[in-house]
């Protein structure tokens, strides 16, 4: 039980981008893999709703999620190296890789479903822009609060 409550803590914490939203850079692997599962798993759900399947539905979930949970790995990695660059511009001292990646995964858990299904709503330019604005908002938000926050302290 007590990893549900982590991985209750961790989508809790990735609601609002904030200054505690800084902590899921530091999270266990573990978290940031059920993270990349719960985008993959409520993309496949969103994407089954709208998409004519001709294979069986088990079988089409399936291969749907390994194929989402790919494509959305490669889409986080390349935004994780963004990040990463953006960081390190932003901040006195940059972060490591392997918490980029914890930090970019917990900017996408909410953004990345309502994109897609905004997008599979027919609202094709709006979901777009959800995907990529709701990444970068909830990526630098926290940065910039903590960035501003320093700069006062002093």
């Amino acid at each position: 039980m007590p990893f549900l409550r982590q991985l209750i803590n961790y989508l809790q914490t990735t609601l609002v981008p904030n200054r505690s939203f800084l902590k899921t850079r530091l999270v266990d692997v573990s978290l940031y893999f059920c993270g990349l599962a719960w985008i993959s798993f409520w993309t496949t759900v969103i994407d089954s709703l709208f998409i004519t399947k001709t294979v069986p539905l088990v079988i089409w979930l399936i291969l749907h999620f390994i194929f989402i949970a790919i494509a959305i790995l490669l889409f986080l990695l390349l935004m994780s190296y963004l990040n990463r660059w953006l960081i390190a511009w932003l901040l006195p001292r940059p972060w490591a890789y392997r918490q980029v990646f914890p930090y970019t995964v917990a900017a996408n858990l909410w953004s990345f479903p309502v994109g897609v299904l905004c997008y599979q709503l027919g609202l094709k330019g709006l979901g777009v822009t959800i995907i990529f604005a709701g990444h970068f908002l909830y990526s630098l938000i926290p940065v910039f609060l903590a960035r501003k926050q320093k700069k006062t302290a002093r």
